[in-house]
């Protein structure tokens, strides 16, 4: 599977709103059959760069257990 690109790394940056992030990831994925790359867990989470971007809407890429 091919690599994030850089242009998909910078499509992740320019994100304000978490309906722009959504939209993104999806592009990512849909360019490989519905998967994320192979190194987006280095390049995107482990990085910080998610906890970066989700902050701008005062959110963090940690799971959350919601009950019902």
């Amino acid at each position: 599977m091919k690599p994030i690109t850089h242009e998909e790394l910078k499509s992740l940056e320019d994100c304000r709103t978490p309906v722009e992030w959504a939209a993104a990831c999806d592009a990512i994925k849909q360019a490989r059959e519905g998967l994320y790359p192979d190194d987006w867990w280095a390049k995107v989470k482990m990085s910080g760069m998610m906890d970066r971007i989700m902050a701008r809407w005062g959110e963090d890429s940690e799971l959350k257990v919601q009950t019902f």
